[in-house]
């Protein structure tokens, strides 16, 4: 499913985003352009392709020799990435990751996850905003509005199998979680308790042979007593018809903050350094430009309708800025 972004759109204006900024905010996520060989390729996390085009629309309304390309989570089967090169899209933080550590012609992943086992060795993850994640169920489930950490982790260990149990209806709790690559089903696996896989019996990643895609409610609107995480920024930005049949739940004890999660942009750095074109967008590990300065992605918010920062567009995407930016 792609999403119209309708309430983002509202989102920026309340930010009072200039109109020179807005121009490059555009609707569609997708690169409208072929990278050449220095344009800078970003692949990934479904949870950030929507602030990183902003991101990029913003970067390349000023930068038009070296563009960021941030290629969605989903769409066509595949993607041109440069000029007579077409790849399979990455689906998700994992998918990302993977063609980044494996090929040359890809500069960037994206990730809602931190690095992982399996992740190539010279793959640094550099943090640039934090995420609120939440759940969502499908609107047949009444009486419930927060959930516990307990609570979450004993659905989804098919321990809690009914919303009645909880002070909800009786009807029977149809845990979802995202398909096998995303960053979102990572975190959320690790937080409820459960292997990313094999999945618990009772956890369901395909509803009717569709993958569950993180934070697109249509499989919680047509499956009954369905519960999956989202992100709370990503909701909050859908309109009203696209949250329809669902409902966004809270995390009602101290572990709420367990449930926030950094949001990376993924390099690799050989030798321990990341090269320098990407230090100057997302850090060099350690908060820098290569000069020295702030990158580009860090640059903080501020309250001048006149001019559009980096944190002006991730807190309109509904996520947070981190002071740690452009750190591993």
């Amino acid at each position: 499913m792609r999403f119209i972004r309708t309430a983002r759109a509202t989102a920026i204006a309340t930010a009072a985003l200039a109109v020179v900024a807005t121009t490059a905010l555009s609707a569609a996520a997708e690169p409208n352009f072929t990278p050449d060989n220095d344009d800078v390729v970003v692949v990934g996390s479904d949870t950030t392709e929507f602030v990183l085009a902003d991101l990029a629309n913003l970067y390349n309304s000023s930068n038009p020799t070296r563009r960021i390309a941030s290629f969605d989570a989903t769409g066509s089967a595949q993607i041109q990435i440069r000029p007579g090169v077409t790849i399979d899209r990455p689906n998700g933080s994992g998918a990302g990751v993977n063609a980044l550590c494996g090929r040359t012609d890809i500069d960037a992943a994206r990730a809602s996850r931190g690095k992982g086992s399996s992740d190539c060795a010279d793959s640094r993850f550099l943090k640039f905003a934090q995420d609120h994640l939440r759940w969502m169920a499908n609107s047949g489930v009444t009486g419930v509005t927060s959930l516990t950490d307990a609570q979450l982790t004993s659905i989804y260990n098919c321990q809690t199998t009914n919303w009645s149990q909880l002070g909800g209806p009786n009807l029977p709790i149809v845990p979802l979680i995202p398909q096998i690559n995303s960053g979102t089903r990572a975190t959320w696996a690790g937080l409820v308790g459960i292997p990313n896989s094999p999945l618990p019996n009772c956890v369901k990643d395909n509803v009717g042979g569709t993958d569950v895609q993180e934070h697109d409610p249509a499989l919680v609107k047509t499956t009954a007593g369905s519960i999956a995480p989202v992100s709370d920024g990503r909701y909050s930005l859908l309109s009203a018809d696209q949250k329809a049949g669902t409902v966004e739940g809270g995390i009602s004890d101290a572990s709420t903050t367990g449930y926030d999660r950094n949001l990376y942009q993924v390099v690799k750095a050989p030798g321990d350094v990341v090269p320098g074109y990407l230090a100057d967008l997302f850090g060099d590990g350690f908060g820098f430009s290569s000069t020295g300065g702030t990158p580009f992605i860090c640059q903080p918010s501020d309250n001048d309708p006149a001019t559009t920062t980096a944190g002006d567009v991730i807190k309109a995407n509904g996520f947070f800025e981190v002071s740690d930016c452009g750190t591993f």
